[in-house]
């Protein structure tokens, strides 16, 4: 090992890790590198997610060994049950004399949102050193890659990353043993799930045209605030563009949700927003099936959203409950002011 660690081969590794644009392909490049460069038996990533059922680790990059290939609760591994607690590092000494370690990545709002893992025949300080050298440049890469998955204005996830968090959301959500029960486009909806909805202005061209811009993007701009005091820290939070705003609840019952969309409904209504006064809002929401494609589950939001714009605004509608009740079928898919695409 000593003879590969060399200001050359650390230089050179670190150029190739940040000649990475996406998130997944920094964890596969920095597993590798830093496992040959270090000479570990095995490096991998894992992230925490959050659900009902508890805190589940998903290892999205490793190299040598085996690491599980599904979901694992965190209490199952102890020692990443530690630094979960303590956003720091712990190490273990295995059977066969190995250590194994594990590292804490601590964002910039303090929430722990990986694990780096390592096996090695042997600790020695310069392995060490490597490895938290290359943790700080994988948490300072991350928060590089956070502030561009943000919308400029609001400092939501923007459109972009819509897509990797609807496909994270999906695989998380195959744990959830909750059966659906009935006809999955049905009106049955027991259990918890995933829900999408899709959050739009009512009007808000006509708060343009009379305030102006200005005036308009203060809207935007506070209307992105009552969202983060109106949903919970594990859900996901998108500004589409425009006035349209996309929101991923974390697993919950379908009444749970009628219920969390319809009071932030009530809550934007009842808000003043500076010169322009009250808005109200529409809402369209779904439920996220496991195998379900962003694109459907988007358009059958924007179906529920169409349908609330067309009778009324300042509503919340189910696609499940319209389909169910007759309201809705394919055939009534119509352009309009609500569509996303």
């Amino acid at each position: 090992m000593d003879s590969l660690i060399t200001p050359e081969t650390v230089l050179s590794s670190v150029i190739r890790i940040t000649e990475q644009r996406s998130r997944q392909h920094l964890e596969h490049s920095l597993v590798s590198t830093l496992r040959d460069l270090a000479g570990l038996t095995f490096c991998g990533i894992c992230r925490p997610t959050q659900s009902v059922s508890g805190i589940f680790i998903d290892y999205v990059a490793h190299e040598g060994g085996e690491a599980p290939d599904q979901l694992i609760e965190i209490g199952q591994d102890p020692l990443l049950m530690e630094c979960m607690a303590t956003g720091g590092s712990k190490a273990q000494e295995m059977e066969d004399g190995a250590l194994r370690r594990a590292q804490a990545i601590v964002d910039d709002r303090g929430i722990v949102c990986a694990f780096l893992v390592t096996i090695s025949p042997a600790a020695k300080m310069e392995q060490l050193a490597l490895i938290g050298g290359f943790a700080s440049i994988y948490r300072n890469y991350l928060a590089i890659l956070r502030d561009a998955a943000r919308d400029t204005l609001t400092g939501l996830k923007n459109r972009k990353t819509f897509d990797e968090n609807f496909s994270r959301i999906v695989a998380s959500s195959r744990h959830l043993e909750v059966p659906f029960a009935g006809n999955r486009r049905g009106g049955e909806l027991s259990g918890e799930h995933h829900w999408l909805a899709i959050i739009d202005i009512d009007h808000f061209k006509r708060v343009n045209d009379t305030y102006g811009h200005v005036f308009g993007d203060e809207v935007l701009l506070l209307l992105a605030a009552l969202m983060r005091k109106a949903f919970r820290g594990e859900d996901l939070l998108f500004r589409f563009g425009g006035e349209e705003f996309v929101v991923m609840l974390a697993p919950t019952t379908y009444e749970n949700a009628q219920a969390v969309f319809d009071r932030f409904r009530a809550t934007v209504g009842e808000f003043a927003f500076p010169q322009v006064g009250h808005v109200s809002v529409s809402i369209g929401f779904v439920r996220i099936h496991s195998d379900d494609l962003p694109s459907v589950v988007i358009g059958n939001a924007d179906k529920a959203l169409y349908y609330a714009k067309e009778h009324g605004r300042d509503q919340v509608r189910s696609f499940e409950r319209l389909l169910a009740d007759g309201s809705l079928t394919d055939a009534e898919r119509t352009d309009g002011d609500a569509e996303l695409f």
